[in-house]
C-alpha cells in the first residue's frame, strides 16, 4: 500500500523521484536517511515522521507545521542547535514500530507562504530537510548522499484497507498494538453483534470471526449499522456473508461462519482470545459460555431484556464478562436453559439498545486489555431505560 499511495499523490511522487526515502507506515508518511549534523561536526542519519491527511487514497494539504523527528539534536556548523526546528524532547511511541526523539515545529517561510500553510507535502517535507541536512551538506556532501540513497525496507501489512490517520492525528496508534495478535469471535451478529462488528473493523486486529446462521431481511436493516439497500435484501444472503462483505472494505480480516455454535463444531472458539456473544437464546449463550469457561477463553455477554408498556418502552441491558479465575457469577446471571423470560422472549430490538449494548461490551473489553484505564472489578453491568442508571457489581 506505501508504494501505491505515492504513485498515486503528485507530491510525494515528486520526493521520490528527487531521492527521498519514502514510506508510508499506518497514516504517517516516514522519510528515512536524513543526514544531520551533531555538535562533534560528525555526519549522522535520522529520519522524519509526520502524520497524513487523506482521503482515501488521495493526499490532502498538510494541516499543520509539527512533525516528529527520529535522531539526535541537529547543529549548525558554528555548534549551534539548529534554530526553529525544536518544540521538545520527548521520546515517542507511534505503533507500527515508529518512534521519536524530538517533536518539531518547523514553519514555513512567511515570505513565501503569507499564511504560514504548507500547500502540500512536497513543501513540508522539502523545508524540514533542508533545515535539517543543510550544515551536513556544506560539510560533506557525498557522506549525505551515500546516506540518502541507502534502500527503503518496508513495514509489514497492515489488516486495514487504507492506513488509520484517525489514530495518528492525534497520536495513540501505540496504544492500539494490543489488539494486532487477537483474534475475537462475535457469535450472533444481529442487533448488537452488528454494531459490534462496526466498531471492531476499525481495530488492528488480526482475525475477526462472524458466527450466525440466519439470513438478512428486513427486519435486521432497522437494527443495524449503515443502510442496507432494497437490491442486498432481495438477495437474502446470510447474515455473516453480507456483513463481511461490507466490512471487508475496510479491514482484510474478517471470516465469515454461516453456522449456529452447537456441541459438535463449538470447539471453533478454542483458537480465540476473546468472544463476545449477542445471541437471544439461552441454550446457545450457556453452551457458549460453558465451553468457554472450560477453557479459560475471556468472553463478554450480552442481554437485551425489553417490555412493551402501555406507552412506552422499558426494561434493561446486561453485560456479563467471563474470564480466568472469574467465572462464579456467570451461572446467576445467565439462568438456565429451561427458564421463559417474558422480557427476553419477546425479543424487542431496537437500534441505539443494541449499539448501546456494543458499547458497554467493547468498552469493557478493551478496558480489559488495558486500551483504556481499568480501576475497578465490574463482572455484571446492567443499564436501566427507565431510571438512566448503570448499574455495577
Amino acid at each position: 500500500m506505501s508504494q501505491q499511495l505515492i504513485s498515486l499523490n503528485p507530491c510525494l511522487q515528486k520526493l521520490q523521484q528527487e531521492g527521498y526515502s519514502l514510506e508510508v507506515c499506518g497514516g504517517f508518511l516516514v522519510i528515512h536517511h536524513i543526514p544531520y549534523l551533531n555538535a562533534n561536526r560528525e555526519i549522522l542519519e535520522g529520519k522524519l515522521i509526520m502524520s497524513l491527511n487523506l482521503s482515501g487514497n488521495k493526499v490532502l494539504k498538510p494541516q499543520d507545521h509539527t512533525a516528529y523527528w527520529s535522531g539526535g539534536i541537529p547543529y549548525e556548523m558554528n555548534g549551534c542547535k539548529v534554530s526553529a526546528l525544536i518544540n521538545d524532547s520527548i521520546h515517542r511511541t507511534h505503533g507500527n514500530g515508529l518512534e521519536s526523539d524530538h517533536f518539531l515545529s518547523c514553519k514555513p517561510d512567511k515570505e513565501i507562504y503569507s499564511d504560514q500553510k504548507y500547500p502540500s507535502y512536497y513543501e513540508k517535507v522539502l523545508t524540514n530537510c533542508q533545515r535539517i541536512s543543510t550544515p551536513a551538506d556544506l560539510v560533506n556532501k557525498d557522506i549525505c548522499n551515500r546516506i540518502r540513497n541507502q534502500v527503503v525496507q518496508c513495514s509489514s501489512e497492515s489488516v486495514f484497507q487504507y492506513a488509520d490517520t484517525n489514530s495518528t492525528r492525534s497520536d495513540i496508534l501505540s496504544l492500539s498494538k494490543v489488539f494486532e495478535s487477537q483474534k475475537v469471535a462475535i457469535v450472533g451478529v444481529g442487533g448488537t453483534g452488528s454494531y459490534l462488528l462496526d466498531y471492531l473493523a476499525k481495530m488492528p486486529i488480526k482475525e475477526i470471526h462472524l458466527y450466525d446462521d440466519d439470513l438478512f431481511n428486513t427486519h435486521n436493516a432497522f437494527r443495524c449499522p449503515g443502510a442496507a439497500s432494497i437490491e442486498s435484501l432481495n438477495e437474502c444472503m446470510p447474515k455473516v456473508e453480507y456483513l463481511k462483505g461490507i466490512y471487508s472494505n475496510m479491514h482484510k480480516g474478517i471470516y465469515a461462519h454461516n453456522e449456529r455454535l452447537t456441541s459438535s463444531n463449538i470447539t471453533q472458539l478454542d483458537e480465540m482470545n476473546a468472544v463476545l456473544i449477542c445471541v437471544d437464546k439461552a441454550c446457545v449463550r450457556n453452551l457458549s459460555a460453558s465451553h468457554l469457561i472450560e477453557h479459560e477463553i475471556l468472553f463478554v455477554d450480552s442481554g437485551l431484556g425489553i417490555r412493551k408498556e402501555v406507552n412506552s418502552l422499558s426494561g434493561q441491558i446486561r453485560i456479563t464478562t467471563g474470564y480466568a479465575q472469574n467465572y462464579d457469577h456467570v451461572s446467576s446471571s445467565f439462568g438456565t436453559d429451561m427458564e421463559i423470560d417474558d422480557e427476553y422472549s419477546s425479543n424487542i430490538q431496537i437500534a441505539e439498545l443494541n449499539s448501546l449494548a456494543a458499547v458497554i461490551m467493547l468498552i469493557k473489553w478493551k478496558r480489559m486489555m488495558n486500551y483504556y484505564s481499568n480501576t475497578v472489578i465490574d463482572n455484571n453491568i446492567v443499564y436501566s431505560i427507565s431510571t438512566n442508571e448503570l448499574l455495577k457489581g
